[in-house]
């Protein structure tokens, strides 16, 4: 990307000389007068191209020399602005690397293991879901909070619940804790049948906030639900199609 606009600031500079060359008048004049008398001088010798090249090439010279200190100052400008550009291009750089660098060290909280028990009429099952760090560098001020509801499928009522934690630090590796969330009410029949067929489903989701070793703040949302065919008579939930996203 950078070396692109490099080219198309060389050709944007290239296009404005060419052009202040080509409008000026002492140039044009030289044109229309060198032009025709080199056609007549040598008719049969060179052909109608060629004629042409050398008449812009001996009117180019010659603008040159007529015009060596404005030639120079011009040079001058082209050098100053190209030195502006290639400042202003290595700051982006520098800081392009500083946000990629930033992006690979920092750390990344999320979900590891989670996994339900006790789904069963007349039960409160219960969902315990091991929070790790995967990224470099540990996270500060860590908080979180969580819930366990049975919805719809296509229901969107999940609200938030008081945070707990704020002073936590997560180390990245192993070091990570567990968040436990029930269901407020026992599982009614109608209710297993309908998570069963999948038309309902026990979900766990959340957020969990924090700092990262560059001061940042940080949120992972997570959604989990358990339900249908697949899943049903197992300890496993499966990633909702939404409400999962990190910052």
């Amino acid at each position: 990307m950078l070396r692109l606009r490099a080219w198309v600031f060389f050709l944007f500079l290239l296009l404005i000389g060419a052009l202040l060359v080509a409008t000026a008048p002492s140039f044009q004049a030289c044109v229309n007068q060198a032009g025709p008398a080199a056609a007549l001088s040598q008719p049969q010798r060179h052909g109608t191209t060629v004629t042409a090249a050398r008449t812009t090439r001996d009117c180019l010279a010659r603008f040159f020399t007529e015009n060596r200190d404005d030639v120079i100052a011009g040079l001058a400008l082209i050098l100053a602005l190209s030195t502006i550009f290639l400042w202003f291009a290595t700051r982006d750089l520098v800081a392009g690397t500083a946000d990629f660098s930033k992006q690979q060290l920092r750390a990344y909280l999320g979900p590891s293991e989670t996994f339900i028990t006790g789904v069963a009429a007349g039960e409160k099952p219960m969902v315990e879901c091991t929070i790790r760090n995967f990224g470099q560098t540990p996270a500060y001020r860590v908080s979180h909070w969580a819930e366990a509801k049975v919805l719809d499928s296509m229901s969107d009522s999940f609200e938030p619940t008081e945070a707990e934690g704020g002073e936590r630090i997560i180390n990245p590796g192993r070091d990570g804790f567990t968040i436990k969330a029930r269901l407020p009410e026992p599982l009614t029949e109608e209710e297993m049948s309908k998570i069963k067929l999948g038309t309902s489903a026990i979900y766990f989701y959340g957020v969990i906030s924090y700092r990262d070793a560059f001061s940042r703040r940080r949120k992972t949302q997570f959604r989990y639900q358990h339900g249908g065919a697949r899943l049903f008579g197992t300890e496993d939930l499966a990633l909702s199609p939404q409400g999962n996203k990190a910052t």
